[in-house]
């Protein structure tokens, strides 16, 4: 938009209209009163406003005419390296944009699926947790029976020999088991249990970026490692 602005240059002061901005205007206008003033004060070469403004106006022109020259250059230099304007590069990077945007909703769909294969191994991994919990108790209880099965055998045995009475081995009720605890494992968790089983995570963890490595392996590793619930092979250690 054209607007008004009063300037000083060489104590004359001038209104002019254009459209640049008054910051451009007055700018300029202080570096041509820098020059003229710069040219009238020097005493060796003494000269007028008059024929200091045409000395500044010559000097601006001959600057003009370098800068078109440079310009023609660059534009020549510009042509040489891509005849095509810039086009040809423009339509390379719109590609690499599109094959970058493939990649990126690829790689969100990839991180949707491993969010749903990690809520089914972390629900596997409580039923795992929670067998291994109610196999502790087991063991316990069973540890806990056979102690005072044996308890009760020794006392038993300890009174019938002061009566000078034979004794015979536990019968086979004592090595009477609790049934092992089980869990119900759906066909989905199955498939992504068998899915991860098959994969090399050391070297996915190994190669992705900035990801700690976990303690475990696998998954589900170390999920049901302690307390082994004592099997029917084990009660013999308690026969007296």
């Amino acid at each position: 938009m054209r607007q008004k602005f009063s300037i000083t240059v060489a104590d004359v002061t001038m209104n002019i209209v254009c459209d640049e901005a008054k910051e451009t205007v007055d700018a300029a206008a202080a570096e041509l009163d820098g020059q003229i003033r710069a040219l009238t004060s020097d005493k060796a070469h003494h000269c007028t406003k008059t024929e200091a403004a045409l000395l500044s106006g010559l000097d601006y022109a001959t600057r003009c005419i370098h800068l078109k020259e440079k310009i023609s250059e660059l534009e020549e230099l510009v042509h040489r390296v891509d005849p095509t304007g810039g086009t040809f590069e423009a339509s390379l990077l719109r590609g690499e944009n599109e094959t970058l945007r493939a990649e990126l909703q690829v790689s969100r769909g990839s991180y949707d699926a491993l969010l749903q294969d990690n809520a089914t191994l972390f629900q596997l991994n409580a039923k795992l947790v929670r067998q291994n919990n109610e196999s502790n108790a087991r063991a316990d209880r069973m540890h806990d029976q056979v102690l005072s099965i044996l308890t009760e055998v020794r006392e038993l045995r300890e009174r019938l020999a002061a009566m000078c009475v034979e004794t015979r081995d536990p019968s086979p009720t004592y090595m009477t088991s609790e049934p092992e605890p089980e869990i119900e494992i759906t066909p989905n968790e199955q498939q992504i249990t068998h899915k991860y089983e098959q994969m090399d995570l050391d070297d996915i963890l190994n190669t992705a970026p900035q990801l700690s490595r976990p303690t475990s392996a696998h998954p589900l590793e170390g999920s049901a490692a302690s307390g082994a619930p004592v099997g029917e092979g084990d009660t013999h250690r308690y026969n007296d």
